[in-house]
């Protein structure tokens, strides 16, 4: 009962952060950043597989309401129950920088993707994570966020994907 009431809330934060109105669509592909630095991107290898977002991308720097956060979010495929939503939110932020964090770290940062399949439905979040986040932009008025990452996230299958080469930028 636990993790479907854990499960729900990770949801409704995605469904969250999926819903904000965004003007500018993905761009390029994590082996090369686009030429013209206006337009939003999330790229990043999973298991040594390029993915890209292709919508929903998303950044945010110290939003009101929140614990001076840092957020990076983007989403693959057709806006139904397939889409799979993936985040970054980096809390107890004073700006740019490196942050490494862990499951269980105290200012409760997390990384997570959703619906990889229908068998490995969250992966990161409560199931675990080890990520490596070097945001070198991050503004706010207008939104301005740029980041590069990396890690381990852990699915409920108990099944590890390695993140490589990740790239955000995000430009309100």
């Amino acid at each position: 009962m636990k993790i479907k009431i854990m499960f729900t809330y990770i949801l409704s934060i995605f469904l969250l952060v999926s819903c904000s109105d965004n003007k500018k669509q993905a761009s390029g592909t994590s082996s090369d950043k686009p030429s013209n630095t206006e337009n939003n991107y999330l790229t990043m290898k999973i298991n040594g597989v390029e993915w890209t977002a292709d919508n929903n991308i998303f950044g945010a720097y110290h939003p009101k309401g929140y614990n001076k956060v840092i957020m990076i979010s983007g989403s693959k495929g057709k806006k139904d129950k397939n889409e799979i939503p993936f985040n970054i939110n980096i809390y107890n932020t004073k700006g740019p920088g490196e942050f490494t964090f862990s499951q269980g770290n105290k200012d409760l940062s997390v990384a997570q993707i959703a619906n990889w399949s229908a068998e490995e439905f969250i992966c990161g979040s409560m199931m675990g994570f080890d990520m490596k986040v070097n945001v070198t932009k991050a503004s706010s008025n207008p939104d301005i966020i740029e980041a590069t990452f990396s890690g381990v996230i852990t699915c409920n299958t108990d099944r590890t994907m390695n993140i490589t080469d990740g790239k955000f930028y995000y430009h309100e």
